[in-house]
């Protein structure tokens, strides 16, 4: 298992709906970027299959909505891709998607959790 950690959260669905379309554009090359910062430091190998965990740690014990997180998947997966450690974020590739809540840690933060799976 490879993990990840990313030291901020990309915006909720709520607030990209919010969010004009160019605004959204340039925040997914952002994103890209620190997803890709992040494999560097953590020196992640690339994988040819794999099960993701979203592993989402929030600064406190507020109640949220994992729809409405749901959604970073898609700027983390993105990144993943452009950093060279997937392939491609289709089903091909990855097998699985959980999203879960890690807990309450100060400063936020997501773990990306990567299981290679057997081809």
């Amino acid at each position: 298992m490879q993990t990840i950690r990313v030291n901020e959260f990309p915006p909720t669905l709520n607030e990209l709906n919010n969010m004009h379309f160019m605004k959204r554009a340039k925040l997914k090359e952002v994103w890209e970027s620190i997803v890709g910062r992040a494999c560097l430091e953590h020196m992640v190998s690339p994988v040819a299959k794999v099960s993701i965990t979203l592993e989402f740690f929030f600064p406190d014990k507020r109640r949220r909505d994992p729809d409405n997180h749901a959604f970073a998947a898609k700027f983390l997966l993105d990144g993943l891709v452009k950093a060279g450690v997937l392939t491609d974020d289709s089903f091909d590739e990855v097998t699985e998607l959980r999203i879960v809540k890690g807990g309450v840690s100060k400063p936020k933060h997501i773990l990306i959790h990567l299981v290679e799976v057997p081809a």
